[in-house]
């Protein structure tokens, strides 16, 4: 990764060129010129540059022609195009420029120093490009192995219950070997939980540091809008890929009933409107019409607001994924005519299902016929959302069915929960303190400077979040384990701890709960364990904020917020 990127100066005067070498010279960069258009489409079927500067002025072909040209191959469409000209253009020519795909424009004399930024600025987004493909392509890796090692858990489990179930038929005469068989079937099982956990783990932590540098870039309004919208790529992505976690995670604990619904009185109509809120993103990025029409009178039903979001929010991605720009989602409820249950519908104009896609919709890693021949690396996902949507309605003694006219007449997804009767249920209590309930808490915590202890094992991340943490104004100690850290406590004082959960030589809850009783800090947990038992955990331990990792840097800001204050 730190090879000199490829810069590509293309300009018919030799004099030019040598100056553009001498401005851009540097050990980062590897500077390759032509002096032709067609000399230039050459190296480009060759060559992957991180940037392009191009003279418009050319006898054989005008700069603009041959940026069409470029843009018009799929190997080049994405390189950045800096184009320079001896002379003031008008307004129009500034605009046929760009819509050639250039993203700046200079006049001849350039100013050395503004066409070395650009170029950092470009060569710094290539490398941040190629640095993430390479995160991805691991992760698909790991992925992979995991499906392995489940599939090979769920043999293993079979083969177990098949020898439990024999051994059981012959109770009477080996009492000792059955208790046997028991200890062992509950070591596996709890081996597989301890797998899963440490797999999340494993997964989530390398996505950290990514996050949180690309969703504070994304954020920062010193940046460009381009680059920022760069980098607010760069998070959406990965915000994705820890989705997908949490699907094969959910997946598994559901399909083995180790789903425990917290059933309190729920205002579904709220609880869409949170659900829209988190696929805004896509649906603006595509100028879809959301049309919401919450009618139903009664809208309170007994549910995990949680898991009811969750529902919600998939069938909604689906929506908008599958649904081309320009077009609609609808969003209604109303109550069954028997008055019992809320019916809950939402349609989209996208691509629509056969009846064969539909008969098969809800089932584990189905995906519609557009995966076909590869092209489900057009929509991604991996066919998990919507069965795990059938399973939490069906825990919620509810239903849902997808119906639809055909390709490319949209589909409609109804789902339907039992109405909360009188009196059923507990009144809501307070919920966990997670960053889903922080973000009433708006803005940083960017008052008085604080001491923060900050203790995380993973060197990329403990470097990013030492970076933003002290871009506001706090000042951070940072530790790699319990024994460091508390050597440091015994010495330092310090306002606020940080702590990752998974450390070498011990768990951060024990750390908390040693820094609560002994100094009196507030502290926020930052792990990659994130399953409902954790959250109680780092609660129980005194943590004022349970962060799961890949982290965002809005998440952060809500957490210190609420724990460190204003």
């Amino acid at each position: 990764m730190n090879a000199p990127v490829k810069i590509l100066l293309v300009d018919d005067e030799v004099r030019n060129l040598d100056v553009l070498e001498s401005v851009l010279q540097s050990p980062e960069y590897n500077l390759i010129r032509a002096l032709t258009p067609d000399a230039a489409l050459h190296l480009l079927l060759e060559h992957e540059f991180a940037a392009m500067v191009l003279d418009i002025q050319m006898p054989e072909m005008s700069g603009l022609e041959l940026a069409s040209l470029v843009k018009q191959r799929k190997r080049s469409q994405h390189i950045p195009i800096i184009f320079l000209t001896a002379y003031f253009q008008e307004d129009r020519d500034v605009l046929k420029g760009y819509g050639t795909g250039a993203v700046d424009y200079l006049t001849k004399p350039i100013s050395p120093q503004i066409l070395r930024s650009k170029i950092a600025v470009f060569a710094d987004l290539y490398r941040k490009n190629r640095a993430l493909a390479a995160v991805n392509s691991a992760l698909e890796g790991e992925v992979a192995q995991r499906q392995s090692a489940e599939e090979a858990l769920r043999l293993a489990n079979n083969e177990l219950e098949t020898r439990v179930q024999a051994r059981t038929a012959d109770l009477l005469r080996v009492n000792a070997e059955l208790a046997q068989a028991r200890d062992r079937a509950l070591a596996a099982s709890r081996a597989k939980d301890d797998f899963l956990a440490r797999l999340s783990h494993e997964l989530r932590t390398p996505l950290n540091p990514v996050l949180l540098l690309a969703s504070d870039a994304a954020t920062n309004p010193a940046l460009p809008a381009e680059v920022r919208a760069d980098f607010e790529s760069i998070a959406q992505n990965v915000t994705l890929e820890a989705r997908l976690i949490d699907d094969l995670l959910d997946l598994t604990s559901i399909t083995h009933g180790k789903v425990a619904l917290d059933l309190r009185p729920c205002d579904v109509h709220a609880i869409l409107r949170d659900a829209l809120a988190m696929v805004q993103g896509e649906i603006g990025r595509k100028r879809i019409m959301v049309t919401l029409e919450l009618g139903a009178e009664a809208c309170t039903v007994l549910g995990d607001e949680v898991r009811l979001k969750q529902i919600f929010w998939n069938v909604l991605k689906n929506a908008a994924k599958f649904t081309p720009e320009g077009g609609g989602v609808g969003v209604t409820t109303t109550v069954t005519p028997d008055g019992r249950s809320l019916g809950v519908r939402i349609s989209d104009t996208g691509i629509g299902m056969t009846a064969d896609e539909i008969s098969r919709i809800f089932e584990m890693f189905s995906q519609g016929d557009h995966a076909a021949d590869g092209g489900a690396h057009r929509f991604g996902g991996l066919g998990l959302g919507l069965a795990i949507s059938r399973m939490l309605v069906e825990g919620h003694a509810g239903r849902i069915r997808a119906t639809s006219g055909g390709l490319n007449q949209g589909s409609v997804f109804t789902i339907e929960l039992p109405l909360r009767r009188s009196g059923e249920g507990a009144e809501p209590r307070p919920e966990k303190l997670l960053v889903s309930s922080l973000r009433s808490g708006q803005g940083q915590a960017a008052g008085r400077a604080r001491r923060v202890l900050l203790v995380e094992d993973h060197e990329p991340t403990r470097t990013a979040l030492t970076h933003l943490l002290s871009r506001r104004r706090f000042e951070v100690i940072g530790a790699d384990s319990l024994t460091e850290a508390r050597a440091i406590a015994a010495r330092e004082v310090f306002d606020l701890l940080i702590s990752d959960l998974g450390l070498p030589d011990g768990n951060g809850c024990e750390l908390m709960m040693e820094m609560r009783d002994r100094y009196g800090v507030m502290g926020i947990a930052l792990t990659g364990y994130g399953m409902d038992e954790d959250v109680d955990r780092t609660q129980a331990a005194g943590f004022a904020a349970h962060l799961t990792k890949p982290v965002n840097i809005e998440d952060l800001d809500c957490a210190l917020t609420a724990a460190a204050g204003p």
